[in-house]
């Protein structure tokens, strides 16, 4: 097979420019790679999901009552949109693990129905016999951390009673994808965990013989959740109804919905900045290519090649450099995504999670990246197009810098280095400014990912520093007189008690209304505290709400406006209150009243839900064991483990986006720098060869490239730093839900470390290239063409 002469030049063009061909590939490659990897895990997060949602037939409404007859099934079932309804136990209790000083807490559900919602995933062992009363499954994080087995044997304090447990298998269910125990910021397996028996065995510990605690829902396709609810309320309000939840406000949908929201913005933000940082490299290494061409296209086209077909040739030098980085994308972003894929799969308990392979995202991905490549290279063949054959076979003639020289001059008293370095960048102003701006996106991919050290550090200082004082947080297994925080004074290490009152509640304004639960607080409280937007303790009113400033923003209301309350337990009372302050606040949607006030307004007497409690550290391991033998205690929630527990966590996540971030950003470094030097060494070569045959060294002539690229460096910081600036607020906001806000803490490190990482890449390319000036042939760089 006969090679055609172009194609021939084309290898032979790549193999000359290896160094920019590699810069190019990798640049976009790491474009495919991110746009891989984040519509990849996008892909698997969803589709995942939305698979075990089906296949498993989760819910889409859930309610709790506190004790309801299985007569009222029936009357559920026939509400209108509604194609299942099952009925279930769910209560908490205290399993008794050995090692474990801590309180731990169980979630008991009775198992799902032949057919029913809720299905389980059986990863071992088989299901309890359905008249077992001794017998459960338990969720796989749980029996993992604790090495339980198939055969082994738990106690677990139900109903104020030890009953030994035989743990027949371990399962999974989607309806604790992400597992959060009472009061918890992050799923602790070690502490929290779900089993599940038979209904008979909770019938007789909870004493709910023919009745139910928990009740689900499949709706028909189509059906409005909200109407559903609204009268499925009405049903359960005689039977301590708590207030029925869709899907979107269930926790583990709502989580796995705020990490498909942060891939969305990844997705959004990253891959655009390396395509267009490639079309600017693929632009400056094709225009200088075809300008030192200039002699060779002109005699092709006095042979006779078109235009067309020389525009071609060049196109296909950039494409074939092209093809290769969309290769190794796609090969880096499928070994990127298992890794996250894997990620996933430990933090969420999925019982499969595969890595999408979609041909239309790697599709795409090529197509977009080979669509940037050429785009950058269009403006190069349009000269090739418009060049003549006689203008393209003269000498081109020698650079004007009379204007710049002026202009120089005007601008700074340089010496001759500083000027001639000046005089090249105002020569090709557009090149100068397209590698500035690359070397800045670098800087500014940087500054957009290492923020988030410092804002996770100020969210756990205000949560847990100022807010939070208390060491420890109690939560009674039901709503108790406040008789008993006196009792809880008098526990070994407790120096101190106050109470609260949590108590579900729908606020409306206009046609906004959320879900949420409102605190009732001590006016005297010192532990718990309520921060203003300028971290001043707030004061709880006598009456009125405060809200924090993420509810706030979504009912759209601020301080002085009126909200209504629709409590959802007890009487449920409705009622009409003033907003009397806003609160700063990072974890989910608060909304704070005084404690009598709330009490009163809902008509359920001088109740409280638990109290937080301030510990003499020396007896702490005494505290917790007289915590975990009150049977009114059900669950104790440890500041210091939550702390460590959020830290453990988002540190896993971070470092590895951290090290994927710096990564990425020092290819754009590297590309960009390397390319711009030999752009410029190309340009200067006879410049430099002349100063050498003058007596200048060869650190005298590096010194006036590496002066030149220095100055790109450098001008490229602040650019770099304010789009960092801009990349990272658009990620808070997209990162930002209901669940928790991040606050958006910039702080001058964050700039210093991400210029120093840029420089320190710039610098390791610089001196991987130095060798290029030391090796400048001068015989050849000084000849001149006739």
């Amino acid at each position: 097979m006969v090679i055609p002469p172009l194609r021939r030049k084309v290898w032979r063009d790549i193999r000359r420019l290896w160094g920019q061909a590699l810069a190019i590939a990798l640049v976009l490659g790491a474009g495919v790679a991110t746009m891989i990897l984040g519509n990849g895990a996008y892909g698997a997060l969803s589709d995942t999901r939305a698979r075990y949602y089906a296949d498993h037939r989760f819910a889409d409404i859930f309610a709790d009552l506190t004790r309801a007859p299985l007569g009222l099934l029936e009357d559920i079932a026939t509400l209108d949109g509604v194609l299942q309804a099952e009925a279930r136990i769910v209560k908490l209790a205290r399993p008794e693990i050995p090692g474990l000083a801590e309180p731990a807490a169980l979630l008991l559900v009775s198992l799902p129905e032949s057919g029913g919602l809720n299905r389980l995933y059986l990863r071992e062992g088989r299901l309890p016999a359905p008249d077992a009363a001794n017998e459960a499954l338990v969720s796989q994080d749980f029996a993992r951390v604790h090495r339980l087995r198939s055969g082994a044997r738990m106690t677990v304090v139900m109903n104020g009673k030890r009953q030994d447990l035989e743990i027949t298998g371990i399962a999974l269910s989607p309806e604790f994808i992400y597992a959060l125990g009472p009061g918890e910021m992050m799923p602790d397996p070690r502490r929290f965990g779900v089993a599940w028996l038979s209904r008979p065995a909770l019938q007789a510990a909870y004493d709910l013989d023919g009745a139910f605690s928990n009740v689900v829902l499949r709706l028909a396709p189509g059906t409005p959740p909200a109407r559903v609810i609204q009268s499925l309320d009405r049903l359960t309000l005689p039977y301590g109804g708590g207030g029925a939840t869709g899907r979107d406000e269930q926790t583990s949908h709502a989580f796995l919905d705020a990490e498909l929201g942060q891939l969305r913005a990844m997705v959004r933000v990253l891959p655009p900045v390396f395509l267009l940082v490639a079309a600017m490299l693929v632009h400056m290494t094709l225009s200088r290519l075809i300008a030192l061409e200039r002699e060779q296209i002109g005699l092709l086209k006095a042979l006779g090649y078109g235009p067309t077909r020389i525009a071609a040739h060049y196109l296909e030098f950039v494409l074939a450099i092209a093809l290769a980085g969309v290769v190794a994308g796609l090969a880096a972003g499928t070994w990127l995504g298992a890794g996250l894929a894997q990620l996933y799969a430990r933090f969420f308990s999925f019982p499969f999670l595969d890595f999408g392979r979609d041909p239309q995202v790697y599709g795409l991905a090529a197509i977009v990246a080979l669509v940037a490549a050429a785009g950058g290279a269009l403006q190069s063949l349009r000269a090739v197009i418009a060049l003549p054959p006689a203008i393209a076979m003269a000498p081109p003639a020698p650079p004007d810098y009379r204007k710049t020289a002026s202009v120089a001059e005007r601008l700074l008293p340089l010496r001759q280095t500083g000027r001639m370095v000046l005089r090249h960048l105002l020569r090709w102003p557009l090149r100068s400014v397209t590698s500035i701006f690359g070397v800045a996106m670098a800087v500014a991919i940087l500054v957009a990912s290492l923020w988030s050290f410092g804002s996770i550090e100020r969210m756990i200082h205000v949560t847990f520093g100022l807010a939070e004082g208390a060491d420890a947080r109690i939560t009674f297994a039901t709503a108790t007189p406040a008789a008993a925080v006196l009792d809880l004074r008098h526990l070994p290490g407790v120096m101190a008690a106050e109470p609260f009152r949590v108590l579900p509640a729908r606020l409306s304004h206009g046609t906004r209304s959320k879900r949420l639960a409102i605190e009732g607080r001590s006016p005297t409280a010192r532990l718990s505290r309520l921060l203003s937007p300028a971290l001043r303790p707030m004061p709880v009113p006598e009456h009125g709400l405060i809200l924090s400033e993420a509810l706030a923003a979504a009912l759209g209301v601020g301080r002085g406006d009126r909200v209504e309350v629709a409590f959802l337990q007890g009487r449920r009372a409705v009622v009409d209150l003033p907003v009397s302050g806003i609160s700063l606040g990072y974890v989910g949607l608060g909304a704070a009243m005084d404690l009598d006030t709330l009490n009163r307004a809902n008509g359920e007497g001088d109740l409280v839900s638990g109290a937080n409690v301030a510990l003499d550290a020396a007896e702490t391991d005494a505290f917790l064991a007289a915590a975990d033998a009150a049977p009114a205690i059900g669950f104790v929630t440890l500041t210091d483990l939550t702390v460590a527990r959020f830290r453990a966590t988002l540190a896993e996540n971070i470092t590895l986006m951290i090290t994927v971030y710096v990564g990425l950003a020092a290819i754009i470094a590297v590309g960009v720098v390397y390319s711009f030097f030999r752009v410029s060494l190309s340009e200067q070569g006879r410049d430099l060869a002349s100063l050498r045959v003058l007596g200048f060294t060869r650190a005298e002539v590096a010194r006036i490239v590496m002066a030149e690229l220095a100055a790109i460096v450098l001008l490229a910081q602040p650019l770099g730093w304010l789009l960092g600036h801009l990349i990272g607020r658009a990620m808070v906001a997209a990162f930002s839900s209901d669940l928790y806000r991040v606050p958006f803490v910039m702080g001058r490190e964050v700039y210093a470390t991400a210029s120093l990482t840029v420089i320190a890449a710039a610098l390791v390319s610089a001196l991987a290239i130095r060798g290029r000036i030391d090796r400048l042939d001068l015989i050849a760089v000084l000849k001149t063409r006739e």
